[in-house]
């Protein structure tokens, strides 16, 4: 008898593993036609980043929640309500970054300076549970109102915007970015099907382009062995859904299918991969947002208020 209890990498990154084995996209936007906005606290009315999209965009697909607002069971009770009896709830991670330790768990007061200090916290996540609004009876709260659909004119001026960044070449018919001489290289709007597939490709490289050493520096060494590339794939991916999320571009199919045979074998070899990856490609994204002064979103961090 396997008397294990998984840690909340394993739990999280078995349901990521799920989706992808039964092709379910766990970062393409669940809603397709209405837009009711990301998906944020009902409470405090912020919105979710990072890991946490991934995880309620899975639980939104799987069980058909139209509602984007979110809470705990305090919350519920905040607003005058509560979760009827039954539901189940879907898991989310605040991260703490906690002191460096001694050998006997104590903290070391005055061994280091605060500078050390400050380079020896240890991440540490620790899982929420929050319900769907519509998992949920009594609550005083208005009633869900659809967002104006984005003018498309809007969408691709800012898209316009994130791919002014990098050094952007159009020619041939392959879409990359060059490391060597700082480049992304894009076929011709006319070849691709949809004026979206385009910015959605372009995102995805510009992602790319935000790990060069002078940016984001970003290396992946002997953790992902030769599974590197993959893995600089898939953050790229994930990346390219949040911008496309943020700026109004669908981003409901995969740009690299062919990856997920490697991508499953790396989650599958690392329960802690997941996580790594949705922080840097929240990273990457907000570099460009930043970059491309688009005023990004603050993001709900508050465990009281999850």
């Amino acid at each position: 008898m396997n008397s294990h209890k998984m840690s909340i990498y394993e739990e999280i990154t078995a349901k990521i593993i799920t989706a992808l084995e039964d092709g379910v996209n766990p970062w393409a936007k669940p809603w397709q036609t209405v837009h009711y906005g990301p998906f944020r606290n009902a409470l405090t009315n912020r919105p979710y980043r990072g890991m946490n999209v991934l995880l309620l965009n899975l639980v939104a697909l799987a069980r058909g929640h139209v509602d984007p607002r979110w809470l705990t069971f305090r919350n519920a009770e905040q607003l005058g309500g509560h979760v009827r009896k039954g539901e189940k709830g879907a898991s989310i991670v605040f991260w703490k970054f906690l002191p460096a330790r001694d050998r006997d768990g104590d903290a070391e007061p005055g061994a280091l300076t605060d500078d050390e200090q400050e380079r020896k916290l240890i991440p540490f996540a620790r899982s929420y549970t929050v319900f769907n609004v519509e998992q949920c009876e009594g609550l005083d709260l208005p009633p869900l109102v659809e967002e104006e659909s984005p003018d498309m004119n809007e969408c691709n001026e800012l898209a316009d915007q994130i791919l002014a960044l990098p050094n952007l070449k159009h020619a041939g018919n392959k879409a990359c970015y060059l490391p060597g001489p700082d480049m992304v290289l894009l076929p011709h709007r006319s070849s691709f099907e949809h004026g979206d597939f385009y910015y959605a490709t372009g995102y995805h490289e510009t992602c790319h382009w935000t790990g060069h050493p002078s940016r984001l520096n970003r290396v992946f060494g002997t953790r992902f062995g030769d599974l590197g590339y993959a893995f600089e794939e898939l953050v790229a991916e994930i990346g390219a859904a949040f911008l496309g999320a943020h700026t109004g571009i669908p981003f409901e199919t995969m740009r690299h299918p062919e990856y997920i045979h490697h991508w499953l074998q790396i989650l599958q070899g690392d329960s802690k991969a997941i996580f790594t990856a949705a922080a840097k490609a929240q990273q990457a994204a907000d570099f460009v947002l930043d970059k491309a002064e688009i005023v990004g979103v603050q993001e709900e961090t508050l465990p009281a208020a999850a």
